[in-house]
């Protein structure tokens, strides 16, 4: 592998990220066949290699549960621009590359082209605070633990004679979630203004203390400009496809964290326990939605809620639903 050239203050780099080890490119607007390094993902050899950039690069990467942290975190604590970009868009990308394969150093280079040529348009990545990475990370381990007990009630539920073990397994995943609930309120708990913020947002029919446990830790790092913001980044946003006279099913993007989509979809099914959030729902069922639409219109007017209950630092006032 070359190393990479000395390049301008403007230049873009695209990283592919593996447990153990990165690609880097950076971007060229006059050739495609970039150099590419080679590099162990681990921080002392990261350092090194950042300080040898000059200041200011945009350097961009695919988001891969926590390979791509360590990096990322680096990047921006050396003044650097860093963007953490979605896997399915990156995909999408590279197949229009006309490619004639797919390596490691392929993606780089079409990564970096990716910052160069489609960054302005996306969001920077902020460094999530220790609580913040806290939270993220019981909340999904908690969906993986609730997962596995469904899975095993599910796959057992037929089998009579492992009925007693089955049922010792099943309060055994109880007992563990119930202990990360109480890690959560805990970490919670540390930080006053957060738990006052969480408290606020359990004021919103269907936001029980997961679902503000989770929204609290999300508006907490990202300052949206607005709940339409909110709505695309939980991939709540349905997508158009029409052309002409053609007008095509609307499918929801998925964008996001798949989690935070699954707990808003519940916290519209539990909101729609009070009449007033039930009536719309009704509502939304007379005009032909299937229920999973009408749940989603209502999630995304939850989100719109939890916005806004996160700005006024106001509790939810259910007489202001439907007004506006």
């Amino acid at each position: 592998m070359q190393p990479i050239p000395a390049c301008p203050a403007s230049s873009c780099i695209g990283v592919d990220v593996s447990s153990k080890e990165l690609r880097i490119a950076a971007a060229s607007e006059t050739a495609l066949n970039t150099p590419v390094a080679s590099l162990s993902n681990t921080p002392a050899p990261i350092k090194r290699w950042l300080k040898s950039l000059p200041p200011g690069c945009r350097i961009g990467m695919e988001a891969t549960g926590c390979y791509h942290r360590t990096l990322a975190d680096l990047a921006v604590a050396a003044g650097h621009t860093v963007f953490v970009f979605n896997p399915a868009h990156i995909a999408t990308y590279l197949r229009s590359l006309r490619s004639r394969g797919k390596t490691d150093v392929l993606d780089a280079r079409g990564i970096a082209r990716y910052v160069l040529n489609e960054s302005a348009a996306c969001h920077h990545y902020v460094p999530p605070t220790a609580l913040q990475s806290q939270l993220a990370l019981l909340i999904q381990r908690r969906h993986q633990v609730v997962k596995q007990r469904a899975s095993l009630r599910m796959s057992l539920k037929d089998v009579k004679t492992c009925a007693t073990p089955v049922k010792t397994v099943l309060l055994a995943f109880d007992r563990l979630i119930a202990a990360i609930d109480k890690q959560l309120d805990q970490a919670l708990a540390g930080d006053p203004k957060l738990q006052a913020q969480r408290q606020q947002l359990r004021s919103i029919h269907g936001f029980g203390p997961l679902v503000s446990a989770a929204f609290a830790a999300r508006l907490s790092r990202v300052p949206y400009a607005n709940s339409d913001a909110l709505v695309a980044a939980i991939g709540m946003d349905p997508r158009p496809r029409d052309s002409g006279e053609y007008a095509g099913q609307r499918h929801l993007s998925k964008c996001g964290n798949a989690e935070e989509r699954r707990l808003i979809y519940l916290a519209a099914v539990s909101a729609c326990r009070n009449p007033v959030f039930r009536a719309m729902r009704d509502k939304l069922l007379a005009r032909g939605l299937s229920k999973i639409a009408a749940y989603c219109v209502i999630a995304r007017k939850l989100l719109r809620i939890a916005l806004a209950v996160w700005k006024s630092e106001q509790p939810f006032n259910l007489q202001l639903v439907g007004r506006g």
